[in-house]
C-alpha cells in the first residue's frame, strides 16, 4: 500500500470507523472476508469456506439483529454453534473460533455489544462494522492482501476467487453468481426470474453504454482497502447498502467483472431486509404466476437512457443543452419532452456548468458529468421514466409474446454465459 493510500486508511480509521476495539490477534492471514449474520441456523457454518493448505483466510462473522425483530433468540443457535469452537475470547463480544476443516472465524457479536441495531441501519451497520474491522486488520499487517471480501450467510464462494490475485489499481470487484434454484418448484421459478431481472438491468445499462453497468450484490463482491476508506465505508442502511457502496467505489477506480465459476447462493424467500433478493422473491411468490408479474423495466427506458448518455459530449461542448437555449433539438433522434423535463428536474444544466468549470479537457469534463450522473441517478432516471411513461412489463412480455417465453433456467444460463460465467450444472 502506497503512502498516500496508507494515509487514507489511517484517516478513515481515526475519524469514521465504527470500531469499539482494535484487536491484536495471535495470527496472520492472507485474506479477510466479512459475513453479516442475522437469524441464521447453526448449519450456516457449513457454507463458510473450507480450510485449504494453500489459502489462509479469516472470516469475520458479524452477528446482528435489527430492532424491528422482536425475537431475542433469533441468533442463539448460531451463537451457540460458534461458541463451541471458540479458541480465544478477546472480549465478551469478540471471539476467534476454529471449526474443523473450516477457515478461521472471528465472531463479532454486534447484538451483544450494542443490543438490537436501529432498523434503519440494519445490515448496513453490520457490514460496516465487519469491514471496518477487516480494514484495521489490513492496516495493522494482520491481513496481508489489501482487499476486503464481502459475502452473506447464504453464499458459498468458489476456491477460484478466494485465491485470486486482485490488482492493486482496481477499486472493487463483483463476481459471477448463481442461485441454487430448483426450476420444478415455485420458489425456484421465482428465484430464477428475480435473478434474470438483476441480469436484465445490467444488460440494459450495458446497451446504453453506462459506466455503472455491473451487479451490486453484497454476497459476491470485494473492495480495495484504500478505495473503501476513501468513500468512508459501508452506508448505514437497512438495505441497498451494497448498491450505494459499489456506486461510490466506481468513482474511485475500475469495478472489475471477472469471468469464471459463480458464487453459489441459496434460494430462499425472506424478510431479513426491506428490499433485495429475499423480499423480491417473496413478492414474486405472492402472485399466481411469477412469469406474469410486472417487474421488468421496459426496454424503451434503456434506449432513452442511451440517447441521453450519447448527448453528453455535445451538451458539454455547447455549455448548455440546446433546448434551454431556445434552439430546439438538432439531433437525429430527439429526446422526448418528458425526458427533457426529467433531466432538468434532476439538475443536469447545473451539472454541465460544473463539469465545464472543473474539467480542463473534453475527457475530464465528461468524467465529471459521469460522476454526477452516477448509478443512483441512473436508477432514478429509469424509475421516473417507468412511473411517467413506460411501466414495467412481465417476464412473458420481456422475453416472449406475452404468452410464451424461454424457460427461466435456459434464459438465465444464456445471459450468464454471455459474460463468461461458468455456471454450475
Amino acid at each position: 500500500m502506497s503512502k498516500s493510500h496508507a494515509a487514507l486508511v489511517t484517516n478513515y480509521l481515526a475519524q469514521y470507523a465504527i470500531l469499539p476495539q482494535r484487536p491484536e490477534l495471535n495470527g496472520r492471514w492472507a485474506r479477510v472476508m466479512v459475513v453479516p449474520c442475522f437469524a441464521e441456523p447453526a448449519a450456516m457454518t457449513e457454507r463458510l469456506p473450507n480450510r485449504s493448505a494453500d489459502r489462509d483466510l479469516l472470516v469475520i462473522c458479524v452477528i446482528n439483529r435489527p430492532d424491528s425483530s422482536a425475537d431475542s433468540d433469533a441468533n442463539t443457535p448460531l451463537r451457540q454453534q460458534l461458541g463451541r469452537h471458540a479458541v480465544k475470547t478477546i472480549t465478551p463480544w469478540l471471539q476467534l473460533c476454529r471449526i474443523p476443516n473450516k477457515s478461521d472465524i472471528l465472531v463479532f457479536d454486534l447484538e451483544y455489544l450494542e443490543g438490537p441495531t436501529p432498523a434503519r441501519q440494519g445490515v448496513g451497520r453490520a457490514r460496516r462494522v465487519g469491514c471496518d474491522l477487516a480494514l484495521w486488520l489490513i492496516a495493522s499487517g494482520q491481513v496481508t492482501c489489501p482487499w476486503i471480501l464481502s459475502s452473506d450467510a447464504d453464499a458459498r464462494w468458489p476456491e477460484h476467487f478466494l485465491t485470486f490475485p486482485w490488482p492493486r489499481e482496481g477499486a472493487a470487484f463483483t463476481l459471477p453468481f448463481q442461485h441454487e434454484a430448483d426450476p420444478a418448484t415455485a420458489l425456484g421459478v421465482a428465484t430464477l426470474i428475480y435473478e434474470i431481472w438483476l441480469h436484465a438491468y445490467v444488460r440494459g445499462l450495458e446497451a446504453a453504454q453506462s459506466p455503472y453497468a455491473f451487479h451490486t450484490l453484497g454476497s459476491c463482491c470485494g473492495f480495495n482497502a484504500s478505495a473503501y476508506a476513501a468513500v468512508r465505508g459501508v452506508p448505514l442502511r437497512a438495505g441497498g447498502e451494497d448498491f450505494y457502496l459499489m456506486n461510490k467505489l466506481a468513482k474511485q477506480g475500475d469495478v472489475l467483472r471477472p469471468p469464471g465459476p459463480p458464487v453459489l447462493i441459496e434460494a430462499r424467500a425472506s424478510s431479513r431486509v426491506p428490499f433485495g433478493t429475499g423480499p423480491g422473491v417473496q413478492q414474486l411468490l405472492q402472485g399466481d404466476d411469477p412469469k406474469q408479474e410486472r417487474r421488468f423495466y421496459h426496454p424503451d427506458n434503456f434506449r432513452e437512457l442511451k440517447t441521453v448518455l450519447d448527448r453528453f459530449p455535445q451538451w458539454l461542448e455547447a455549455g448548455e443543452p440546446p433546448w434551454l437555449q431556445g434552439a430546439g433539438q438538432s439531433e437525429a433522434a430527439p429526446l422526448s419532452t418528458l425526458t427533457l423535463s426529467i433531466l432538468e428536474e434532476m439538475g443536469l444544466p447545473a451539472a454541465i456548468r460544473h463539469a465545464r468549470q472543473h474539467g480542463a479537457t473534453p475527457a475530464a469534463r465528461l468524467d465529471h458529468l459521469s460522476v454526477w450522473f452516477d448509478g443512483f441517478r441512473t436508477l432514478k432516471f429509469i424509475h421516473t421514466l417507468r412511473s411517467r411513461q413506460q411501466p414495467d412489463i412481465s417476464y412473458l412480455d420481456a422475453w416472449g409474446d406475452g404468452v410464451t417465453a424461454p424457460l427461466p433456467m435456459t434464459l438465465r444460463n444464456t445471459m450468464a454465459e454471455n459474460w463468461g460465467w461458468q455456471l454450475a450444472q
